[in-house]
This record gives C-alpha cells, sequence and structure tokens, in this order.
C-alpha cells in the first residue's frame, strides 16, 4: 500500500487550500482504507479507528499552535 501524497498546488494563503489537501491524500486514504478492510478489519472498525486517529492528530496540532511562545 504506497501511495504518493502530491505537494501543494495552493499557497497557504489561499482560501482553497483545505480542498487542495482532501484531493492531495484523498488516493492514499482510499488505499489505507483498502488495506485495512483487506486485512479483515470491518469497514465501521476502521472507519472509526481512523476518526479517532484523525482526531488525536487534531488536538496535538492544536495544542501546539496555542502553546505560548518559549
Amino acid at each position: 500500500m504506497s501511495q504518493t501524497v502530491e505537494a501543494p498546488i495552493l499557497p497557504e494563503s489561499s482560501p482553497d487550500r483545505e480542498v487542495n489537501c482532501e484531493v492531495a491524500l484523498e488516493a492514499a486514504f482510499a488505499a489505507l482504507v483498502t488495506a485495512a478492510e483487506g486485512q479483515g478489519w470491518t469497514p465501521d472498525e476502521t472507519a472509526s479507528t481512523l476518526l479517532k486517529i484523525a482526531t488525536n492528530h487534531a488536538q496535538k496540532t492544536e495544542a501546539v499552535v496555542a502553546a505560548p511562545d518559549n
């Protein structure tokens, strides 16, 4: 399961940057879901686990952004 994630084509200031990221990650995400389900994980298990991992990542990212400068 190896999918290439394309680099951003829009500057960070672009309002469409998030959509650009979605498109860039879509194929790799689909491959990950297919691989997980191919190993016997159910669609519900796969979806809830990916959501948990993504939520944890978002929380860590928010914590870093919210941390005061040292």
